[in-house]
């Protein structure tokens, strides 16, 4: 059994008080059932996303970092209704966006967009690329066919692909052209939101950089939002303005994307930037690591206390019976662990 000393946050990202956020997360909870029968009956439940909260301002990337099964593409599926959340409030320029039906929401679906990880995966094989890109101005424009190609080779011409890819392929493109593509097609309806999901994990790393800096130029040139979710910190902290760390299920620790970077406060957080590289050798190798010992929880049965307490360095014994909340600390951060949080006194 936990016990909390105190309660998570409502928001743990707020925005500005002068300022309403596009996008509010409040107390988000995802379970599944492992093992689960016929009609998903039995089984142990798995805490996916346990309380999540967050906001995000129009213009604004938001980066949500964490390891393989932390939660961070849960989120975001259930942030677009890709999943359904078990309980939690999400709202949307104003709207509560879980209250109304699957069909009202596919129409509000257009200022909500996603770009997945596997660019090949996404895109249909026996599709051209202007019938992928062209796909989401079918169901949401009311265009002739002529002034939906004229969209879909601006769109092209957007991400830096020829008019001639149109009649391509994915099979005749490279990973980091099939992303180009995936970008140009979340992109055609002018969404408001974009939550890119590992959007460059698979690419290399070169590849990369070249896709990281078209998503900053579009971000800038269509003032889009995003939901930059990738398990790379420091490319979560070339996009992003805020960073929300998160580790089996929940949010860890929040803050602005350089400060969390430089000046981290919950251990998780510094030992996910010790494995960072750097480029100089010496530095490297005088470089502090923190090496956590033995291997992430089973969410299905969380530790008692703190969801960190069995790898952390730095654990107290009241790590093990307290379940530390996410509370506020300097410049709109926000810190889960009882090394800051006052409760170790």
């Amino acid at each position: 059994m936990r016990r909390a000393t105190t309660a998570q946050p409502v928001d743990a990202t707020a925005a500005t008080v002068d300022e309403a956020p596009l996008v509010e997360v409040q107390d988000l909870h995802k379970t599944f059932r492992r093992g689960a029968g016929f009609l998903r009956r039995g089984g142990t439940a798995v805490r996916a996303v346990d309380g999540v909260g967050f906001s995000i301002r129009e213009g604004e990337t938001l980066g949500i970092v964490g390891e393989s099964g932390s939660g961070k593409s849960t989120t975001g599926r259930l942030l677009l209704r890709l999943l359904e959340p078990d309980s939690g409030r999400v709202r949307f320029a104003g709207q509560d966006v879980l209250s109304v039906s699957r069909s009202e929401f596919r129409r509000r679906r257009r200022d909500m967009q996603m770009i997945f990880q596997d660019p090949y995966a996404s895109l249909d094989p026996t599709k051209t690329i202007g019938a992928s890109v062209g796909e989401p101005l079918k169901i949401f424009e009311n265009l002739s066919r002529a002034e939906r190609d004229d969209r879909v080779r601006e769109m092209l011409g957007r991400v830096g692909l020829r008019p001639d890819y149109l009649t391509r392929y994915p099979a005749e493109m490279s990973g980091g052209q099939r992303q180009r593509v995936a970008i140009a097609r979340a992109l055609s309806i002018n969404p408001r939101l974009v939550v890119a999901d590992e959007a460059v994990s698979a690419l290399d790393v070169s590849t990369q950089s070249d896709v990281l800096n078209l998503m900053r130029h579009l971000q800038r040139d269509l003032r889009l939002t995003y939901l930059f979710i990738s398990h790379n910190l420091s490319v979560v902290r070339h996009m992003s303005d805020r960073i929300a760390v998160m580790y089996l299920g929940r949010i860890v620790e929040t803050g602005p994307a350089e400060q969390v970077y430089l000046e981290p406060l919950h251990p998780y957080t510094r030992a996910l930037l010790s494995a960072i590289p750097v480029p100089d050798p010496l530095a490297q190798r005088s470089r502090p690591k923190i090496v956590l010992t033995g291997d992430v929880p089973d969410p299905a049965h969380p530790p008692a206390g703190c969801n960190f307490v069995s790898r952390c360095p730095l654990a107290m014994s009241m790590c093990h019976e307290v379940d530390p909340g996410l509370e506020p600390m300097r410049e709109s951060s926000a810190v889960a662990c009882h090394l800051h949080t006052g409760n170790s006194r």
